[in-house]
C-alpha cells in the first residue's frame, strides 16, 4: 500500500497549468514515466447496477424465441443465456476473445436452435445483447476524469486496455463518452478488436504503439491481478492495482503499488489536480 500521507513521493515544481509532473520515482525505478495505460472495468467505469441490463438481455433471448413460434419464457432464456456466458467466461480464462457474437450463437444453440436457424438469428441477437448496458447506469469511478485530465495536463500519454464481454468496443466507447472519459483516452484498444484478452501481450502492445511508449516507459493501472497485473508486468511495464470497485484478493502476483481510489493514485502518481490544486 501507499503511504497515505505521500511522504517519500517526490513532486516536481508546479508549472504554470498547476499540474505537478508525475515522478517515476513515486512508482518505481526506471525509465521517466511517459504513459500510463488504463483498464476499464473496475478501473474508469463501473455498472451501478448490473442486473437492469442483463434484464433486458433475457428478455431480447425470450422474445426473439417466441417470434419464431418457440414458447420459451424467462427463466429458460436467462438459463440458456447465462449457460452461454459462462462458456464465454471459461474462454477468456483460457485467453481466447469471445463476446456478443459467440454468447449469442451459444445462448441460441442452447435453446435448441437449428445450426441453419442460428444462422440468421444470431445477428439482431448479438446487437441486443451487446447495446443491453446502453440502456443501464455506467458511471466514472469517483476520481476518474481528474486522474486522466491531470495526466494529460502533465503531458503524460493515457490509452485504455480493455477486455469485453457483453459489450463490444463499439458500445464501451459510448459509455466512456457518456461519463467525460472518452476524450481524455488518446487511444482505446478492446479484446474484440484486438483478437486476443489481456494478459496477451498484443493487447498491451497495441496500446503502447498508439502512444509511442516503451513498456519501460508506461505503467498501467488496473484492478485484476492475473490479467492487469500479469499482462503489463509481463511486457515490462510498471503495475498499479486499484481496488476502489472491486479488491482482487486471487492468489496471483500483485501490483508494484496498490491503492484505494483515484484520489491515492493521483498521489502516488504526483499529480495535483484541478480540484485539489
Amino acid at each position: 500500500m501507499i503511504d497515505r500521507s505521500a511522504e517519500g513521493i517526490r513532486k516536481l515544481s508546479m508549472g504554470d497549468t498547476g499540474i505537478a509532473r508525475p515522478s517515476p520515482k513515486a512508482v518505481a525505478p526506471g525509465a521517466p514515466l511517459r504513459a500510463v495505460t488504463f483498464d476499464c472495468w473496475g478501473t474508469l467505469l463501473f455498472e451501478r447496477d448490473p442486473e437492469r441490463a442483463h434484464v433486458r438481455r433475457v428478455a431480447a433471448v425470450a422474445h426473439l424465441a417466441q417470434e419464431q413460434g418457440r414458447a420459451v419464457g424467462v427463466g429458460e432464456a436467462r438459463q440458456a443465456l447465462d449457460a452461454a456466458w459462462r462458456r464465454h467466461w471459461d474462454a477468456w480464462l483460457a485467453h481466447r476473445a469471445t463476446g456478443a457474437a459467440e454468447i449469442a450463437a451459444w445462448t441460441l444453440e442452447g435453446l435448441g436452435f437449428a445450426e441453419d436457424e442460428r444462422s440468421g438469428l444470431a445477428s439482431p441477437l448479438t446487437t441486443a445483447l451487446a447495446e443491453a448496458s446502453l440502456e443501464g447506469d455506467a458511471r466514472a469511478l469517483e476520481g476518474a476524469r481528474d486522474t486522466l485530465e491531470g495526466l494529460a495536463r502533465a503531458g503524460i500519454r493515457r490509452a485504455l486496455v480493455c477486455d469485453t464481454g457483453f459489450s463490444p468496443g463499439r458500445v464501451v466507447r459510448r459509455l466512456l463518452d457518456r461519463a467525460g472519459l472518452l476524450e481524455w483516452l488518446e487511444v482505446q484498444i478492446f479484446s474484440d478488436e484486438a483478437g486476443v484478452p489481456k494478459p496477451h501481450p498484443h493487447i498491451f502492445e497495441q496500446a503502447l504503439k498508439g502512444i509511442a511508449a516503451a513498456p519501460s516507459e508506461a505503467l498501467h493501472v488496473g484492478d485484476l491481478r492475473r490479467t492487469d497485473i500479469a499482462g503489463a508486468r509481463d511486457l515490462g511495464m510498471r503495475t498499479v492495482r486499484i481496488r476502489d470497485h472491486y479488491d482482487d484478493r486471487s492468489e496471483h502476483p500483485d501490483a508494484d503499488h496498490v491503492v484505494d481510489s483515484h484520489a491515492h493514485l493521483q498521489q502516488l502518481l504526483g499529480i495535483v489536480s484541478r480540484l485539489s490544486g
